[in-house]
């Protein structure tokens, strides 16, 4: 290939692609896309990669105005997304179409996420004017039975399984989207209010997830009762026989219970019974959440994350949002700008 080109493309072709490419990821779903649109109010640009007149790749770019800027990523800060760069084709030989692209839209800003960390693409991109950062997953292949999985929990989680279960958690999965939205959504915000953070996630975005991966028996939301309250939730989408620990939520109080530890045990039972052969804890980064996930026996994998300012409106603005934006967020919310 010595020339790509980028154009935007309908969704037969895409998923006709996605279809034959086994290391696709949900990420790069036109689903998903479906989800970040509605739930993040982001624009999707879903873009095939031409080597002539052959598709040879597809790259799911979010873009979202910030005031003046805007912004676009593959994936997109703040959506969700860990990785989903582009399929079928590696990123070096795709960087300078997707700079005449974002020329081309007046792009300021633009994010990449690869989930592999291999240092001649770090350097390639550093090359090409990107910062790049090494940021790490957790991961757990599933053994052959319950048996074996039961063995790899660390004996801290085992005895919190035991103890919620004695304690009387119960375990359920959603149905019907009813079941679980709102009480879901009310903890999802007390989560984050008590980091004196606003929530990133909308009901639209939960309302989405539901409508685009359940039907097809792609979502599984599970939820902890204790006392006739729900007091703890998580969501896991799968794609093919990958699945992912995409959020989850609790109410605080009831921590002595450890419904956590339960809801996971629950769904891996699961998902060795539906043929899933590698469960992604998406993201490590925090310490306290990557000792939770360590101890149902994942193991750390890197991905990369890279960003280049294209304009200097946008270096300036990365610079002060770095600097002040934590404190903004803090008196909008004060002020009733929530």
């Amino acid at each position: 290939m010595v020339s790509l080109r980028l154009a935007e493309i309908g969704r037969e072709p895409w998923t006709e692609f996605l279809e034959g490419h086994s290391s696709g990821s949900l990420f790069h779903t036109w689903a998903w896309q479906d989800v970040l649109e509605a739930g993040f109010g982001v624009r999707v640009n879903r873009l095939g990669i031409f080597d002539g007149a052959e598709l040879c790749g597809i790259l799911p770019l979010a873009e979202r105005q910030m005031s003046l800027l805007t912004l676009a990523g593959a994936p997109l800060s703040g959506t969700a997304t860990p990785y989903g760069g582009p399929l079928g084709v590696e990123i070096a030989p795709v960087l300078p179409a997707l700079e005449s692209y974002a020329a081309q839209r007046r792009i300021d800003y633009l994010e990449i996420g690869l989930d592999s960390a291999d240092q001649r693409v770090c350097a390639r991109l550093e090359q090409a004017g990107y910062t790049t950062e090494i940021l790490k997953t957790l991961t757990l292949p599933l053994p052959a039975d319950e048996a074996a999985l039961w063995a790899g929990l660390e004996v801290r989680c085992r005895n919190a399984v035991r103890k919620a279960q004695k304690s009387g958690v119960r375990i359920t999965q959603a149905e019907r989207l009813e079941d679980w939205l709102e009480p879901y959504y009310e903890l999802s915000c007390g989560v984050y209010r008590r980091q004196d953070k606003q929530p990133p996630f909308t009901r639209e975005y939960f309302r989405q997830l539901w409508l685009n991966f359940h039907a097809g028996g792609d979502l599984t939301v599970l939820l902890a009762h204790y006392e006739d309250r729900m007091v703890a939730g998580a969501i896991f989408p799968r794609e093919r026989r990958v699945a992912y620990y995409l959020d989850g939520v609790s109410d605080r109080e009831y921590n002595k219970v450890v419904p956590n530890n339960l809801i996971q045990w629950e769904f891996l039972q699961r998902a060795l019974n539906d043929g899933i052969t590698l469960y992604d804890m998406v993201g490590a980064n925090i310490p306290s959440i990557a000792k939770f996930k360590q101890s149902f026996g994942s193991t750390e994998s890197a991905y990369l994350y890279a960003y280049r300012n294209r304009t200097l409106q946008a270096k300036l603005g990365r610079a002060l949002y770095a600097r002040y934006g934590g404190k903004l967020k803090k008196i909008l919310r004060q002020g009733g700008g929530e």
